[in-house]
C-alpha cells in the first residue's frame, strides 16, 4: 500500500511539474506592471513577451520571454531629445502636415486616453483627437500564438488619411529586404523624399547603406539619413542573436489614392538618430468608411 501511495504521489509531482513548466508557454491577458517607472501592460506568448506603456500609448517593448532584452529601440525616458521610440503610428502623407514637421502630439507624444482589454485579449488604446479634420486614432494589439498582431483603427475625420506604422529598432540592426525590379523602378526600390534626397526618385545610384546579398538587399545604418522604398513586403531586422520579422498582416477602407506610387514598405536609416526605422504604410483612405490596418511582430532566434 505504502508503494502504491508513493507511486502515484510521484505522478502527481510529475504532473504539478510538467503543468508548471509549461505554464508560461500560454498565452497570456494583459496585466499592469511598471516599466520605467510608467505605467504599463504586459502579456506573454510562447516564448515572447510585449510590453505597452499607458504613458507613451504604445507597445515599447518586444522581446525573448524570461530577459530584459528588447528588441525595439526605447529610450529610457519620455524626456529624451531622440523622442519616445517604440511603435510609432503616424497618418500621413507627411507632406500634408501641417509645417511639414513634427507630427501632432496626439500621435506622437501623447499618452492614451482611455483603454480596455476585451474578453479575447485585445488590448485597445483611445488616442486623443490630433484635430485639422484628422481621424482619431485606435491602437490594437493582440497575440496570435507567437505574433503580436499590431492594429490602427480610425474614426470620424473629415480629410483622407494614409496609416504609417513605424516599428523603431536600434542602429546596429541589419535589415533584408527584396528588390523588384521594373521598368519603372530599375533598382528594385526608389528612394523617397528626406534631408538625403529632395524628391522621389526611382533613377540613383544605390547608396552605400544597401548591399546585395544573393536574391537580398541587406540595408545598414551608416550615420547618414537615407530613406528607401519598396513594394510590399515583410522586412526582417537581425539583432546578434535574434531576428525581428515586421509583415503587414491586413487592412481595410475606401483607397482614394497612392502615395510614394505604392512603395509602401520603407526604411529610414537615419543620421545621428540611434535607430532605424521599418516601416509599412497603406494607400490614402477617404473618411467616414470603416478603415483599419494591422502589422504583426515577429521574433525569432538566430
Amino acid at each position: 500500500m505504502f508503494h502504491l501511495i508513493l507511486r502515484l504521489s510521484v505522478i502527481v509531482l510529475a504532473t504539478c511539474f510538467f503543468s508548471a513548466a509549461h505554464a508560461g508557454e500560454k498565452t497570456e491577458t494583459w496585466q499592469p506592471v511598471v516599466w520605467n517607472g510608467e505605467r504599463a501592460l504586459i502579456a506573454n506568448a510562447p516564448g515572447w513577451k510585449a510590453i505597452v506603456s499607458l504613458e507613451r500609448g504604445r507597445l515599447v517593448h518586444f522581446g525573448p520571454s524570461g530577459s530584459d532584452t528588447n528588441l525595439l529601440f526605447a529610450t529610457s525616458t519620455r524626456q529624451d531629445p531622440l523622442g519616445w521610440g517604440g511603435h510609432r503610428i503616424w497618418l500621413g502623407p507627411q507632406r500634408t502636415w501641417a509645417g511639414g514637421w513634427p507630427p501632432p502630439a496626439a500621435w506622437e507624444h501623447s499618452g492614451a486616453e482611455s483603454f480596455t482589454v476585451t474578453d479575447t485579449g485585445t488590448l485597445r488604446l483611445v488616442l486623443p483627437d490630433a484635430g485639422q479634420g484628422w481621424p482619431r486614432l485606435t491602437r490594437t494589439y493582440q497575440w496570435s500564438g507567437a505574433r503580436l498582431l499590431c492594429g490602427v483603427e480610425l474614426s470620424g475625420g473629415t480629410r483622407d488619411a494614409q496609416i504609417i506604422q513605424i516599428v523603431q529598432v536600434p542602429k546596429s540592426a541589419l535589415v533584408d529586404v527584396v528588390p523588384q525590379p521594373s521598368k519603372t523602378a530599375p533598382h528594385g526600390y526608389v528612394q523617397l523624399p528626406s534631408v538625403a534626397t529632395p524628391e522621389f526618385t526611382a533613377n540613383f545610384t544605390a547608396p552605400p547603406h544597401v548591399t546585395p546579398s544573393g536574391a537580398k538587399l541587406t540595408l545598414r545604418h551608416l550615420s547618414t539619413v537615407q530613406k528607401l522604398g519598396f513594394p510590399p513586403q515583410t522586412l526582417t531586422a537581425h539583432q546578434q542573436t535574434f531576428s525581428l520579422a515586421v509583415a503587414r498582416d491586413g487592412q481595410s477602407g475606401n483607397a482614394v489614392n497612392e502615395p510614394d506610387a505604392g512603395f509602401f514598405t520603407q526604411v529610414y536609416l537615419g543620421g545621428n538618430e540611434g535607430f532605424i526605422e521599418l516601416e509599412q504604410l497603406t494607400p490614402a483612405f477617404s473618411p467616414n468608411t470603416l478603415t483599419a490596418f494591422t502589422i504583426s511582430i515577429e521574433g525569432s532566434r538566430r
